[in-house]
């Protein structure tokens, strides 16, 4: 189990990323940021959750990360496309940042 101190410098390091996205306002980044690190945390309690959800309609928190991400997406996707697409856009920001580990490769992708 994490430590309050090692979330707290995940989310920060989590933070500084998103914040790199041009024009991301501040609010908006704490919000993916957020976001982001519940994803992560679904992920590493239980990976098959993505899986089970299947057809499930998509969190508004996911709907709030994708549309902070300026993606597009129709209104009643389901949580794992959902996921997906938010996933995509987490791998995307690990490549700007030279990691070339996948999401899989480590417990927590961002470098600690």
């Amino acid at each position: 189990m994490r430590t309050l101190q090692q979330i707290k410098q995940d989310f920060e390091q989590i933070l500084s990323e998103v914040l790199k996205i041009n024009g991301i306002s501040v609010d908006s980044a704490v919000q993916v940021s957020t976001v982001m690190l519940q994803e992560f945390g679904k992920y590493n309690r239980c990976p098959e959750t993505e899986e089970e959800s299947g057809e499930e309609p998509a969190t508004e928190s996911q709907k709030k990360a994708l549309r902070n991400f300026k993606l597009s997406f129709s209104e009643d996707i389901s949580k794992a496309d959902a996921s997906k697409l938010i996933s995509e856009e987490i791998e995307k920001l690990e490549s700007r940042k030279g990691n070339s580990k996948g999401r899989n490769s480590a417990r927590f992708p961002f470098p600690k």
